[in-house]
């Protein structure tokens, strides 16, 4: 394999070649280096996908390509097939990362993360491994800087479904019920809420609780104080044969 140069002088990026044992070493402790790098940045700031996870990403990715240049007849082998197929199987593994809770969708960012990270793993696999080390700082970057952004983006934005003018107020509807009853209550609480264009579904989750029972709790923004709305939908949603008990209160920043 040719080794990447700069005028006449090789890079000091450069390693060995890939299908020498000190090669394949050194480019096997580089992808393992960077995976551990970007799995540190996630795991410090407390989110999925961990050191273990994106070094065994990063070192299998690496992997199943170097196997390509580690075959006795390169001059019959397609260096891109199997990136291709770690690029269509790395898309399962995250899909399965991916949750959806009521209207919110979980693991995105997870999921992005370890599809970036198979690419480095990749990347490991040139002569020049600077290209890797750049990937996976641009990574390291990208989530330090930009997911907070993000998130106070998220924070700070305007309500889309009254006037913009109007400031936002969330409440918590909680509703309890028969664990074997909770999905379908779940369901029409979600009709409900889905059904008044003045209330905006943020989340939903459910809690298991003592003897046969699961609270359900609903958190929604609406208008400000518009009270009046959280108690009609809350009547609607009591009006359930299947409702043991059903509340709401005004969640504050601090909850």
């Amino acid at each position: 394999m040719c080794k990447h140069r700069i005028g006449d002088e090789q890079t000091l990026w450069v390693i060995h070649d890939l299908t020498s044992v000190s090669g394949f070493l050194l480019h096997l402790l580089v992808a393992a280096v960077l995976g551990y790098a970007i799995g540190f940045e996630r795991q410090w700031t407390r989110h999925q996908a961990g050191t273990v996870t994106c070094m065994m990403v990063v070192v299998g990715s690496f992997a199943f390509t170097a196997f390509g240049f580690l075959l006795t007849v390169p001059s019959n082998t397609d260096l891109t097939r199997i990136p291709g197929q770690i690029v269509t199987g790395i898309g399962f593994l995250g899909a399965g990362v991916i949750l959806k809770e009521g209207g919110t969708i979980k693991g995105l960012t997870t999921a992005a993360t370890v599809w970036a990270c198979s690419a480095i793993g990749i990347l490991c696999c040139l002569d020049n491994v600077f290209y890797a080390f750049a990937c996976s700082m641009a990574l390291v970057f990208l989530h330090l800087c930009f997911h907070p952004l993000s998130v106070w983006i998220e924070k700070n934005r305007r309500y889309k479904k009254t006037r913009y003018d109007k400031l936002e107020k969330m409440y918590k509807i909680s509703v309890i019920c028969r664990d074997d009853q909770a999905s379908e209550v779940k369901d029409g609480i979600m009709q409900i809420i889905t059904a008044e264009p003045n209330a905006l579904l943020h989340d939903m989750e459910t809690v298991d609780m003592e003897g046969d029972q699961k609270k359900i709790r609903a958190f929604i923004t609406t208008k400000q104080n518009n009270d009046a709305l959280i108690e009609k939908m809350l009547s609607e949603v009591g009006a359930h044969d299947e409702i043991i008990r059903a509340g709401w209160k005004v969640v504050e920043d601090n909850d």
